[in-house]
């Protein structure tokens, strides 16, 4: 738990956060970035380019804070943010680093004094303990189902179909031959690349599985963006028999397969992937 002196001495530091805007989260991407670069193994630097990557930490970090006091508010963002950080396999350690620049960056922007740092620091140990227990428990139940791994397992690419002239569907099968675990539809799935002369750093992206789920195979569609290295990449360079690495499937958006109410599909471009999913699932 938090005391009441840190909730109002973190509290009281968010005007100062929210007028920084998010050229708070610019220099601590560009300081972790400098002094850990192995991180850009695991984030999308595409995101740091368009700034995608910056405001959402930033926004984060604004609804955290305005929130230390009422944790259950917070639920449903630790929940998406958790279920994307085991597609990435975030683990304990890099909260010790986010942590750290999170606090130099806050210190070298506005020199605020220790109380407030280490007010800071108290209210980053709490949110990152609960990240980090609801991060394992979504790793043990990935690990523990039928069909389930832990980390990374190399799959096979069993078929890649053009659908349009920008969007091509894969299918994987597990290299292994065993089974592969279940998923809810409306989940992503994570892919892994590495290829040091076509890409920089290891790509890692999250698409929406098409297929209902079945046991065997993953399917995903990838539509080709004109700037999209990695989608370039899985148009251009992935063949079918070609190994790659996944994650398990993960995601806070799914459908409620158990409602007794009429279910509405509704989306829009390729947003109609998970739909694909839902709508074999209902069907079946």
């Amino acid at each position: 738990m938090i005391d009441t002196q840190t909730i109002a001495t973190v509290k009281s530091t968010i005007p100062l956060i929210i007028s920084t805007g998010p050229k708070l989260t610019a220099h601590f991407y560009q300081r972790m970035f400098q002094h850990n670069p192995e991180l850009k193994d695991i984030f999308n630097m595409s995101h740091q380019i368009n700034g995608e990557q910056r405001e959402a930490l930033f926004n984060a970090i604004c609804l955290s804070a305005s929130n230390i006091d009422n944790v259950s508010a917070l639920l449903p963002a630790i929940e998406k943010i958790a279920q994307k950080h085991a597609s990435l396999n975030i683990k304990p350690e890099h909260y010790s680093i986010i942590g750290q620049h999170l606090l130099h960056t806050i210190d070298e922007l506005f020199q605020p004094g220790k109380e407030i740092i280490d007010a800071w620091a108290k209210a980053f140990d709490v949110l990152a303990d609960i990240f980090i227990n609801r991060e394992e428990q979504i790793y043990q139940t990935n690990e523990e189902c039928i069909g389930g791994w832990r980390g990374l397992r190399h799959f096979k690419v069993a078929k890649k179909i053009p659908r349009s002239e920008t969007i091509t569907s894969f299918q994987f099968i597990p290299e292994d031959g065993n089974k592969v675990v279940d998923f809810r539809p409306g989940q992503y799935l994570t892919i892994y690349l590495q290829d040091n002369e076509k890409l920089t750093n290891q790509q890692i992206r999250q698409y929406s599985l098409t297929n209902a789920p079945n046991g065997k195979s993953y399917c995903i569609a990838v539509k080709r963006e004109e700037k999209g290295s990695v989608s370039n990449y899985l148009h251009n360079e992935i063949k079918e028999g070609d190994i790659v690495k996944l994650a398990p499937p993960c995601g806070d958006f799914f459908l409620a397969i158990n409602a007794d109410t009429p279910v509405t599909l509704i989306s829009a471009g390729v947003g109609l992937t998970p739909m694909i999913s839902m709508l074999e699932n209902l069907h079946q």
